[in-house]
């Protein structure tokens, strides 16, 4: 069986791999930071099927060959517009149990973790969720139109500022709040 993993299925993930990485570069390479925009917009409904993980490849081949990451700004915008809306869903409801279920998980999101806020609140209402997707969105194309890009990868929202403690973080800021105001505002 190691034989089999070695020279069967490592071959082919990793052309698998290489596809991926070719479709996202593509994407990020749309003119007017529309490849941004569609990103930022449909990174979270990856979330809802659960692959978003399998991404994590992506990041590292753009890493290991250009040693910058554009995807985790733009990825970040999509996880703090999910807060933004979950936000949004807790200062507006009069029910206790939602607005105890929304404000932690609006927390959660802007650390990092949006399946408290995608599946217990934005889901649920689907509204939130498809106004988190165009806060995302338009996070994601200013992220692109500044060319931000990431030194590292895997943290996203607050804790991500740590991947631009260069002249990027005041833009980091910005097209975050910026995502998360756009949820918020439309939900």
């Amino acid at each position: 069986s190691l034989c089999l993993g070695l020279f069967i299925v490592g071959p082919i993930f990793h052309s698998v791999e290489v596809g991926l990485v070719s479709i996202v570069s593509a994407l990020f390479s749309l003119p007017f930071g529309i490849g941004g925009f569609i990103w930022g917009a449909l990174c979270q409904v990856i979330v809802v099927t659960g692959v978003h993980h399998a991404l994590n490849l992506v990041e590292i081949e753009m890493l290991a060959k250009t040693k910058w990451n554009p995807v985790n700004p733009v990825g970040s915008c999509g996880i703090v517009a999910q807060a933004g809306a979950a936000m949004a869903v807790a200062v507006k409801t009069k029910s206790t149990k939602m607005k105890s279920l929304g404000y932690p998980s609006a927390i959660s999101a802007l650390l990092g973790i949006t399946e408290p806020a995608v599946f217990g609140v934005n889901l649920k209402f689907m509204k939130p969720f498809v106004m988190s997707m165009i806060g995302g969105g338009v996070g994601g194309f200013l992220a692109s139109i500044f060319h931000l890009r990431a030194t590292g990868m895997s943290i996203t929202g607050i804790p991500g500022t740590l991947l631009y403690l260069n002249e990027q973080l005041p833009l980091y800021i910005l097209v975050n709040v910026v995502a998360f105001g756009v949820a918020f505002g439309l939900t």
